[in-house]
């Protein structure tokens, strides 16, 4: 979006600066009448992302940046939340495993990129230690009928996961995005949220974050 706009990788991180300071006047200027929280969203393409990242968050953390909410959107390098087509093309990215059995092949390449999101997904919250957690399982976006205890790596994957943020205090967030795009249910999945550790989850119901976060996701996005 905005590379169609014309804006060059320099306009659009001082637009991502500029939110950041007109938030912080805000704050300041309501601040006996409400309690406004700035914070973003992550994005994790590359390494590099999260190197951007933390400049970012020495700058302005914590006195304007007081959350963060921890995604992941691409795999090897591909989005998975753009559409379809984009999202098959990151699971066989992967490969066919070396099999004969087409079936086999595709089970494989699904598990691998499963694996490979969580894998990203865990890097990410050793790192930041993000406050929330956002759709915790977004790989699974154009197949919401997939089972995760089909495959026991990828299952061990989340319960690791999902425990590591519990331990430093995580929120997750339950997004109703999941609605509109044929879901059944609001991120996370009923197996997700009613993993063994249930009774330690905290769920933050989160309706708006595109809308404040996209200009950095977006500067991310065009970084390369």
């Amino acid at each position: 979006m905005w590379l169609q706009q014309g804006l060059s990788l320099a306009a659009i991180n001082q637009q991502f600066i500029s939110f950041l300071d007109e938030a912080k006047r805000l704050k300041a200027h309501y601040a006996s009448q409400i309690t406004l929280l700035v914070g973003l969203e992550t994005e994790f393409i590359t390494p590099r992302d999260l190197e951007e990242l933390e400049c970012i968050l020495e700058q302005y953390q914590p006195h304007v940046i007081e959350y963060i909410v921890g995604s992941v959107h691409h795999v090897h390098g591909i989005p998975i939340d753009f559409d379809e087509a984009t999202y098959r093309r990151s699971v066989t990215s992967f490969g066919g495993g070396g099999t004969r059995d087409s079936t086999e092949g595709d089970r494989g390449q699904l598990e691998a990129f499963l694996l490979a999101y969580f894998d990203a997904q865990y890097e990410l919250l050793q790192r930041f230690k993000p406050e929330i957690v956002g759709h915790l399982d977004l790989c699974r976006l154009y197949t919401p009928d997939l089972k995760f205890t089909d495959f026991q790596e990828v299952w061990k994957r989340i319960e690791r996961n999902v425990e590591y943020a519990i331990a430093y205090g995580a929120l997750f967030e339950v997004n109703a995005a999941a609605f509109r795009k044929k879901w059944k249910t609001a991120y996370p999945g009923p197996d997700v949220a009613q993993v063994g550790f249930f009774p330690s989850l905290t769920f933050l119901i989160l309706f708006f974050f595109v809308a404040y976060t996209s200009t950095w996701r977006e500067v991310c996005i065009v970084g390369r």
